[in-house]
């Protein structure tokens, strides 16, 4: 089992007792609310000639008793609570979607008599659709802003906006979603290599949920979607141009065609504000048995399991959860297709090639232009707390010597 543990620049203090004051302070967070909360489910109606645009924002720990403030450009379009969603109508376009904090923003192209889904939490995130109604059934209310958040929004837009813009335009293209990038590839260099240049398709199907507890799990949203959802962010991160084609779960495979398919044996969300009080308490774990195999033959080539546990304490241990666990997951089986792809070595001794370096040349120059590679970043610390670091309530470490 492999213990996530926090990037380099990351700071987690032990704490040896629990203090009631803090903690009474953090739940009581939970209970401050701002925008209009409404318990009957509301959805809206697309249009031909705008875009219908959901925000969903789960029920989290930490950040819980802050609203966010949701705007297009130099419009706003809503607010949200902790555990909540709202929609809008947007005109189709290039639009810059942003938060009251303005280094959270998206650059997106919509188009009319569409829909489009986003998860907003540290990230403004694109989901897919099937995930999207997921969580829109598990999200306890509807809201809409208040008068005076109406009021606000004009001075954020006023004070804001520009920031936002400035932020958006110095943001790397394709920054891959994950966290702690050189801890990927160590995951990745543990797994046995495979040659896989003979394959031309890639076919990735829906996971197999084989967890035997599914059921009694809390967050059933999250445990119901996961098969669709991991095979979705697969297909999402790879690169274009490491295969021809990359399908997901066609009827009849093509020929020479690789299909990734996984089963999850153990899917356990945890508990966010357990993780918050105390460490290991409350928390995440991830396992899986994934293989690549060939249409052609049914021959299994390689099996990569999985298996990641998040279990820190405080505001960092609530900051992040078994969500973080499925993009990791998902970027170190991209990164391993792609270093397989491109002629490695099956030898599980060698030494991966790093994302961005340079690669043997082939026997035969390829005839198309390489594959955009994953680019590496550096650890630069967690991003996307609401809160101050120096505000940290309990950060509680029971994870000496863990291995990453």
């Amino acid at each position: 089992m492999a213990l996530e543990t926090p990037a380099p620049g990351e700071s987690v203090t032990g704490i040896g007792s629990v203090c009631p004051v803090l903690i009474a302070g953090a739940l009581l967070a939970q209970a401050v609310q701002g925008a209009v909360r409404t318990p009957v489910k509301q959805e809206g109606q697309v249009a031909v000639d705008s875009a219908l645009v959901y925000f969903m924002r789960e029920a989290r720990f930490q950040g819980s008793g802050r609203t966010m403030f949701l705007y297009s450009d130099d419009q706003f379009v809503g607010a949200l609570d902790n555990d909540c969603y709202t929609f809008a109508s947007l005109p189709p376009g290039r639009h810059l979607l942003w938060l009251n904090w303005a280094r959270i923003n998206l650059e997106v192209e919509l188009e009319a008599g569409k829909t489009y889904w986003y998860n907003v939490f540290d990230k403004i995130r694109p989901i897919e659709e099937s995930f999207g109604r997921a969580l829109l059934g598990g999200l306890k209310s509807h809201c809409a802003p208040t008068d005076e958040e109406r009021r606000t929004s004009a001075e954020h837009i006023a004070d804001r906006h520009g920031e936002a813009q400035r932020r958006a335009a110095k943001k790397p293209a394709d920054e891959p979603d994950r966290t702690a990038p050189r801890r990927r590839e160590e995951n990745v260099a543990k797994w046995a290599r495979v040659d896989l240049t003979p394959f031309e398709v890639l076919v990735i199907e829906d996971f197999a949920m084989a967890d035997p507890k599914a059921a009694e799990r809390k967050k059933e949203y999250l445990v119901q979607s996961a098969p669709a959802r991991l095979a979705d962010l697969v297909a999402q991160v790879l690169p274009q141009g490491v295969f021809a084609e990359v399908l997901r779960t066609p009827e009849s495979p093509p020929p020479r065609a690789l299909i990734l398919r996984g089963r999850i044996t153990q899917y356990k969300p945890g508990s966010e504000a357990a993780r918050m009080i105390v460490a290991g308490a409350g928390s995440s774990h991830l396992e899986m048995d994934v293989e690549l195999a060939s249409a052609e033959t049914g021959a299994r080539l390689v099996a990569l399991p999985v298996d990641r546990t998040w279990s820190f304490g405080g505001v960092l241990g609530a900051s992040r959860g078994i969500e973080e666990m499925e993009r990791n997951v998902a970027y170190e089986l991209a990164l391993y297709l792609q270093q397989n792809r491109e002629g490695a070595t099956a030898d599980p001794a060698a030494t991966p090639p790093q994302p961005g370096s340079s690669q043997p040349p082939a026997e035969e120059p390829p005839t198309t232009d390489p594959p955009e590679r994953l680019p590496p970043l550096p650890d630069t610390g967690r991003e996307g707390s609401f809160g101050s670091r120096s505000a940290t309530l309990l950060t509680v470490s029971t994870c000496k010597g863990c291995l990453p």
